[in-house]
């Protein structure tokens, strides 16, 4: 009689994933490695012979990649940039819509009373509220409490400050 391997390995996939994210990718590929021998140990009498040698080969090649270091890669992964990070990149400060000059006139003292033309149009409203948004993130920045507020306000600020501009929208990651 012979064992469908599939379940066999999809259980003993699952109850290595259970506590793998606190594990390197080495450690959960050495527990991978380790749980598949020993279930080639255990179903020995039900396994046929080229099933039960496939299984330790690949046992094997998963040691031999941990022993080479082909997983340690996944581990040093960056985090991608934040917001506020990847606008200092692109256009050296936060606050980047007023040395654009596309909402000439426009500051934080006076962005609720401006108006640049006097019809509103999509660009005024789009001025507005750019700088409505970065004035709400620098009063939340400074609350320890209100990261999470700060950066939604930054980057509706940048979304608004992109359409004010005539710029591509960001990719959101």
């Amino acid at each position: 009689m012979r064992l469908n391997l599939a379940p066999v390995l999809v259980a003993t996939l699952s109850l290595i994933a259970s506590d793998a994210w606190s594990q390197t990718q080495a450690e959960r590929m050495t527990a991978a490695a380790r749980q598949l021998r020993d279930t080639a140990e255990q179903h020995k009498a039900t396994l046929a012979p080229e099933a039960r040698a496939e299984m330790l080969r690949q046992a094997d090649e998963m040691e031999k990649g941990v022993r080479a270091g082909a997983h340690v890669a996944y581990d040093a992964l960056p985090e991608p940039p934040s917001l506020a990070e990847a606008l200092m990149g692109e256009h050296g400060q936060l606050e980047w819509l007023t040395p654009n000059g596309a909402c000439a006139g426009y500051t934080l003292a006076n962005f609720d009373r401006f108006r640049f033309s006097p019809q509103i149009n999509d660009r005024d409203t789009h001025c507005r509220n750019a700088y409505g948004h970065y004035a709400a993130y620098l009063r939340r920045a400074l609350d320890p409490a209100g990261a999470e507020d700060a950066a939604q306000s930054l980057f509706y600020y940048d979304a608004a400050a992109r359409r004010a501009a005539g710029m591509p929208r960001r990719a959101v990651r």
